[in-house]
């Protein structure tokens, strides 16, 4: 949805067949609904291949073409870089490395001629050089880093207020200098997360030598910076000089941190009370903001595509490599040095030479010189992209493609994503969520010093209250409330002087769902000193939601409701209409169980009393516009004045989410028990068809709302079979686009792709489905499918965040299938009334089991087989 697609329908038609069976990941298409094969994928697709929080926000398509600059008029961006031979040659699959590794591999056949094109970002760092040549600097530990993480005093160096992060290692830098020395290195500390002293304490170390150790706590108290500064030179001679921080032996927390490095020549020394403001009257070499790594805000930034020419054939044959470039920007031929620059930041750079080129319009070819391959032999070719303000600052060398390659690989590997929160034993459905976790976190980016989860990295490149509550709330179960609490600030930075949130004109729900976002987040937290602190922002939404509801007019449809809006998820016009009273209704409610968290009963029962209001008065308008679709289901379309063209299930999106995670209505509501049946009775290839904006369209993750709607009505197989039909509808790389047709009717398309909160989405339908808080009760295995109870299958939590805290558990299944042992640690910080197992589907047993709610536990229980 991103809160715009409406505005944004792609239409894109390339021509390409539905071809899944080259997949990694895809067997051959089944009917067997437990089975991920992507038999539902899009027609085309698009992949990224952009580095965590990066601003450059590549993509490869299905084609294998780079694609840059959003919007535009190739393939829906201004810039697209396609490889070819200058002949027809057959499309035969694409891949990549792993689920975590998004080196994209797309293979093509043109006669005898196989032709494999690897694509990937270079990680960092390609060597970063200061404004003065003399030095050059790269991080080498595992790139954790984060901004505003600290609050140093106003006038500090606003690089205090970031920082590079060791997980559980040290954080480690190396200048390449042109001389041997003598430097002046600068550490630059802030303590922005531990109150108390001896909690961590740090070894500064340069060449490898530990020449302080410091509590910064103890020293200068939390959020105070401070300065290290010691003589350096390359003292082992391999033309480097090393520069960490480690962890002390005796420091409790193996995190480390660095804020910001400064190098200066020895000979001209710094006055480091002017270093703390960030100002420098003698000249640095280099002045790194460690929480960004960069000097500058967009810095440098290289995508590498590899190209492999295999002739299969059993004699000689020539080929005639060439590069496409589409542009909307201007395009300026440089032979010479081998490369091409398409406006001013961007420059293409070729491993071979130049002998042509070709220009019709805005459309460059450039040819190179031909090839004449032997039997079985092979011929490469390879191309930079260099993407930013110094794109053209340095040519590249070619010979370090494979070794840059490797890099880009352990890059991934390494990546501290929060992988393994949660493991199940599908591969298809692993693979899924590994990807989801990846491309959140590609989308994502720092935005006035917070993180902002975004949902896409072209139409919905940007913050939307919805998309990004669901967002925030994934990567909270994932262990990282540290990034999503900062991710819920910036939500909450948008908060208008009346109170309410509306980054969307008419989106009256904003407000309520920002509600449910910051106490939700609390709640998985069990924060309440934060809810406190948070607590004048609830109020005042609360407050707006009570002035809203005057609004509208008497007699006027939605009196005493919510003011005309936008629905979005389908329909765009401003009207009264239901999606803005439900999550309304979904907010005040999660505002009123909150108050009753903190102990503010008497807040509590006056604002209930409102919800009460606001709950009947939405039931008499449900009552009057409640209709019968064709199938004999009674229901309440979402719009209130009647309209026959609108298909009952246009825009229920909204409805959903009042059932889970608003839980306003009772399972057996009758309203419930009609616009449930009415969505099922529209479903095609297990979702719902016509739901959002792309006309008898599917909204791919619709089927999460729908899934989780049946998951809290009780319905644990019907919720485990839409979740393999959401994930069938995937790309075979793993992500999702907003809306497609059906398989084989076509190619039109909605929305952004990767679409995150459709990652989102997967993630919290398969925590949901293992994991789903009831009141005060914890159930477990809900919505498990009977295949991950197959013999040996292992399924593992590790440290979901739940309202009661976080949980583990372990489930395998005996070698020979007939039972499994279940072991859990149960969340330590409250614990819930009760722990209950739910049988159904995958055991022998029938109905549920209590486990302990103290202390782990291990429990054997028969498997059905």
């Amino acid at each position: 949805m991103g809160g715009g697609g409406w505005k944004q329908r792609l239409r894109l038609g390339l021509g390409f067949g539905l071809l899944l069976a080259g997949s990694a990941y895809a067997g051959p298409s089944t009917n067997d609904p437990w089975t991920i094969d992507f038999r539902y994928a899009p027609t085309n697709w698009q992949t990224a291949i952009c580095l965590p929080d990066d601003w450059q926000k590549t993509l490869v398509g299905k084609d294998g073409s780079l694609l840059y600059d959003y919007p535009g008029s190739y393939a829906g961006f201004g810039t697209r870089i396609t490889f070819g031979l200058g002949r027809e040659s057959r499309w035969i699959k694409q891949d990549m490395v792993s689920p975590r590794v998004p080196i994209v591999r797309t293979f093509h056949r043109c006669d005898d001629v196989e032709i494999t094109q690897e694509t990937f970002a270079i990680a960092p760092p390609l060597v970063s050089r200061s404004k003065d040549a003399e030095l050059a600097w790269e991080r080498l530990d595992s790139q954790v880093s984060q901004a505003g993480w600290a609050s140093p005093p106003p006038g500090s160096d606003p690089a205090f207020s970031n920082v590079a992060i060791g997980m559980g290692r040290s954080v480690h830098y190396r200048f390449k200098a042109a001389k041997a020395g003598p430097y002046i290195i600068v550490f630059g500390l802030c303590e922005g997360y531990h109150s108390n002293p001896r909690q961590r304490i740090l070894s500064l170390q340069v060449e490898g030598k530990p020449l302080r150790t410091v509590d910064m706590v103890a020293e200068k108290g939390r959020n105070q910076p401070e300065l290290f500064a010691f003589p350096a030179r390359d003292e082992n001679g391999d033309g480097w000089i090393d520069v960490a921080v480690g962890a002390a032996e005796d420091s409790p927390d193996k995190n480390t941190i660095l804020n910001t490095l400064w190098v200066f020549r020895a000979d001209s020394p710094p006055h480091l009370p002017e270093l703390l403001t960030g100002r420098c009257s003698r000249p640095s070499l280099a002045h790194i903001d460690c929480g960004t790594d960069s000097g500058g805000s967009e810095p440098a930034r290289h995508d590498l595509l590899m190209v492999r020419i295999r002739n299969a054939g059993r004699s000689p044959t020539s080929v005639s490599p060439q590069l496409t470039i589409e542009s909307a920007a201007p395009m300026t031929p440089e032979p010479f040095r081998q490369r091409v620059q398409i406006g001013g930041s961007t420059m293409v750079n070729c491993s071979s030479a130049i002998v042509a080129m070709q220009r019709n319009g805005r459309r460059l070819l450039v040819q190179f010189p031909e090839v004449t391959i032997p039997a079985r032999g092979e011929s490469t070719l390879s191309f930079v992209v260099a993407r930013g303000r110094q794109a053209g600052d340095a040519p590249f060398d070619f010979t370090q493609g494979e070794s840059l390659r490797r890099k880009a690989e352990r890059f991934w590997e390494a990546a501290p994503l929060p992988y393994g929160r949660l493991q199940v034993p599908d591969p298809g459905v692993q693979a899924l969520l590994d990807s989801s976790i990846r491309n959140i976190y590609q989308a994502r980016e720092i935005k006035q010093g917070l993180p902002a989860f975004q949902v896409g990295p072209t139409c919905y490149r940007g913050l939307w209250v919805v998309d990004g509550s669901f967002l925030l709330e994934a990567i909270t179960y994932l262990g990282r409330s540290d990034e999503t609490r900062n991710g819920v600030k910036y939500l909450m930075s948008f908060q208008r002087k009346d109170g309410s949130f509306m980054l969307m004109d008419a989106h009256w729900k904003e407000t309520g769902i920002a509600l449910w976002a910051i106490t939700r987040h609390a709640r998985l937290t069990g924060d309440t000193n934060w809810l406190i602190e948070a607590w004048p922002n609830v109020e005042r939404g609360f407050a707006f939601i009570r002035k809203m509801r005057a609004m509208p007019p008497a007699g006027a449809l939605n009196a005493r409701l919510i003011p005309d809006g936008f629905s979005d998820g389908g329909l765009a016009d401003k009207v009264p209409e239901y999606t803005n009273i439900y999550w309304t209704l979904a907010g005040l409610r999660a505002a009123i169980e909150a108050a009753r968290w903190l102990g503010k009963a008497d807040q509590a029962t006056d604002w209930q009393k409102e919800y009460d209001d606001f709950l009947d008065v939405f039931r008499t308008a449900a009552a009057r516009d409640s209709r019968t679709d064709p199938h004999g289901n009674r229901y309440v379309p979402i719009r209130m004045q009647p309209d026959d063209k609108l298909p009952p299930q246009k825009a229920q999106w909204a409805f959903l989410h009042s059932l889970f995670p608003g839980k306003v209505f009772s399972p057996t509501d009758p309203l419930v028990q009609g616009n449930m049946a009415m969505l099922k009775a529209v479903e095609q290839e297990g979702l719902v068809q016509d739901t959002g904006w792309l006309k008898d369209g599917i909204w791919t993750y619709f089927g999460s709302f729908y899934g989780h709607a049946w998951l809290w009505l009780g319905q644990g197989d019907k919720a485990a079979r839409t979740l393999y039909a959401f994930g069938n509808h995937a790309s075979p790389l793993l992500v999702w686009r907003e809306e497609q047709l059906l398989a084989g009717q076509g190619d039109q398309v909605v929305g952004d792709m990767p679409h995150n909160w459709a990652s989102a989405e997967f993630i919290r339908l398969v925590r949901h489905s293992l994991i789903l808080e009831r009141g005060d009760e914890l159930h477990l295995f809900e919505a498990m499918p009977a295949k991950w109870a197959r013999p040996g299958a292992v399924t593992r939590v590790r440290d979901i965040a739940t309202e009661f805290g976080p949980l583990s558990l372990e489930f395998r299944v005996a070698r020979n299938g007939a039972s499994g042992i279940l072991k859990l640690t149960p969340p330590p910080r409250t614990p819930p009334a009760r722990i209950v197992l739910h049988l159904d589907n995958w055991s022998a047993q029938e109905g549920t089991m209590e486990l302990p709610v103290l202390g782990q536990s291990r429990t054997e229980v028969k498997v059905r087989r």
